[in-house]
């Protein structure tokens, strides 16, 4: 068992948190991740989740911590998941508004998936409107996409 945990460690674990020149916390490469890895396969991303509207909020402090940590659009949706408490690492994702420094992209299908080789120590920054296809989160809006192809095959 021991084996297949360092192989584990090994090959699926690319990343750290860390202090960021960015913005609070950041996700770093602990060693180079290459173009097309998901380097967050091996953990939870709080896939399942529910868009909610932010401004529905009345506390002040829970509108803070949405904006904070998870993904919103034009500042009145927000990608809430299922299980808020649940450390997500994809919470720990930086952005930018530069399109030559995003380094991973959340794909067509709601895969992560890095852009380019990311070096160690270089923090993985994201755009956060990528998650939203048609105003829906990518990931609930390509399930759908999926469930409605298997339903027409029926």
């Amino acid at each position: 068992m021991e084996k297949i945990a360092l192989k584990r460690l090994e090959n699926t674990v690319y990343c750290r948190l860390g202090v960021s020149t960015v913005h609070g916390v950041g996700i770093f490469a602990i060693k180079e991740i290459p173009k097309g890895v998901n380097p967050f396969a091996d953990s939870y991303i709080g896939q399942d989740a529910v868009l909610i509207n932010k401004n529905k909020i009345k506390n002040e402090n829970i509108s803070k911590l949405l904006e904070d940590y998870f993904p919103t659009n034009g500042n009145e949706k927000c990608i809430l998941p299922l299980f808020p408490n649940q450390p997500i690492w994809t919470n720990y994702l930086n952005y930018t508004s530069n399109p030559e420094k995003i380094n991973i992209i959340l794909d067509s299908t709601g895969v992560w998936r890095t852009t380019k080789t990311i070096l160690l120590g270089e923090e993985l920054l994201e755009d956060p409107q990528d998650h939203f296809i048609n105003g829906d989160f990518k990931i609930r809006y390509v399930d759908r996409l999926k469930n409605d192809y298997l339903n027409l095959r029926k």
